[in-house]
């Protein structure tokens, strides 16, 4: 699950909350876990079915009649039968890693509980629950699992896993991790990991079973605070560099299989007090988006860009807009919501819903919030794109239908922070 910018910083606020200052930032959507198939059951076997007497001695010249064949025929069946519905019970259907999936249950945070709704917004329960700090759920992208965060320090938290129920609560590591950013392996595997080591941010990938982590090594570039897997692939990831600070601050765009080899630039670095922001992949692996800082009178503006070609071009969806940040694609890659800035000298923003390819005017949701004081909304779609939320910070979440706006029914909370949403096979 991928969240907007404004859902970064909702989790620091919140890391802040718990923890006192600083904040274990930036969360992705979500790592994964492995589902194993266990060996098949005993009673499955054939042979456990067939109709066998060894005490019997076989009287190998006797010719079988007709009843006898059409008895052992009618075993066959059934025991074959019975074996397609035990091995077909064991297997679990699970989603793609990228692209529309079913709606499965909601999940979100409030008084360090997580809770889950429905998809329909109905039966809202907590799930983990106690005397510890959680928040910031996320679901792997094969549904399996639920992943939150615990908070161990003003900048440290735990990355914990759990069954979508709740039981079998684990962590994933054993050490806490600094300010860190998670993004599952397609394949469900590993997980990609920006964290703070000694104040500086390395990239790391975790094995999910095993626990262990390593250490890749990006030849002294300095990571930024985000990393993606590239969709499509299982071994590609693509991460951000930013060094200095204001008009001097340098940023660039790399990728970097995940055993380390293939360093590599996607776009040309730049110099500039806003460039590369707000980094978002479509579901195609094709193209990636970015917002950036033209100047005074030309603000905040996306841009679109063809990993393969390095095309680069503007994506404009309110021309009367004084500035466009913060896009976020939907499952299938037709839609998008981004942040819309009112006119020069004004500092209200809304929630836009648009085509991705900006070929019609957007629809705008939720209401209008300030866009120099207090947190961004945080915003996402549901896995079958068809319904978005919206989440203000200490308010109950909003939804709406993605293809109208209308607002639609979600889980009744009171102030809570949402929202994750639950993958599910179509």
């Amino acid at each position: 699950m991928t969240l907007s910018d404004g859902f970064e910083r909702t989790v620091s606020e919140w890391l802040d909350e718990q923890a006192g200052r600083g904040a274990p930032g930036y969360l992705d959507e979500v790592l994964a876990r492995t589902t194993r198939t266990r060996q098949r059951p005993a009673w499955s076997s054939f042979e456990r079915w067939l109709p066998v007497d060894l005490t019997l001695q076989p009287r190998f010249l006797a010719r079988p009649t007709l009843g006898k064949a059409l008895l052992v025929g009618v075993v066959l069946l059934a025991v074959i039968a019975i074996a397609i519905v035990a091995v077909g019970s064991r297997i679990q259907r699970v989603p793609p890693p990228f692209g529309l999936a079913a709606n499965g249950q909601i999940a979100y945070w409030a008084d360090g509980d997580i809770l889950v709704a429905d998809a329909d917004g109905t039966h809202a329960h907590a799930v983990i629950s106690g005397p510890s700090d959680d928040g910031v759920p996320g679901y792997t992208r094969d549904g399996t699992q639920l992943t939150f965060l615990r908070t161990v320090s003003p900048r440290e938290a735990t990355l914990m896993i759990a069954a979508p129920d709740g039981s079998g609560v684990r962590s994933v590591l054993t050490e806490p991790l600094t300010d860190p950013w998670f993004d599952s392996s397609p394949d469900s595997r590993s997980l990609a990991v920006v964290h703070a080591v000694n104040g500086v941010n390395v990239l790391s990938i975790v094995d999910i079973e095993d626990g262990t982590m390593r250490t890749l090594d990006v030849n002294g570039l300095d990571v930024d605070y985000w990393v993606a897997w590239l969709p499509g692939t299982t071994s590609e990831l693509l991460f951000g560099s930013r060094t200095g600070s204001g008009d001097s601050q340098r940023a660039g765009i790399y990728s970097i299989q995940a055993d380390g080899s293939g360093l590599t630039p996607v776009v040309p670095s730049k110099i500039g007090p806003a460039e590369y922001n707000g980094v978002d992949l479509a579901p195609d692996g094709r193209t990636l988006t970015y917002w950036r800082w033209e100047s005074a009178t030309n603000p905040g503006r996306i841009h679109q860009l063809e990993i393969a070609t390095k095309d680069d071009r503007e994506l404009r969806f309110d021309p009367s807009a004084y500035g466009e940040s913060g896009l976020l694609h939907s499952p299938d890659g037709s839609q998008v919501l981004l942040s819309r800035n009112e006119r020069s000298g004004a500092t209200r923003g809304q929630i836009m819903i648009a085509p991705a390819d900006a070929s019609r005017p957007g629809i705008l949701i939720g209401r209008r919030f300030d866009t120099d004081n207090g947190p961004a909304p945080g915003y996402g779609f549901s896995p079958d794109g068809k319904t978005v939320f919206v989440t203000y910070s200490g308010e109950a979440p909003q939804f709406f239908d993605a293809a109208t706006g209308a607002p639609r029914t979600g889980p009744w909370t009171k102030a809570a922070e949402c929202c994750s949403w639950q993958r599910l096979a179509p």
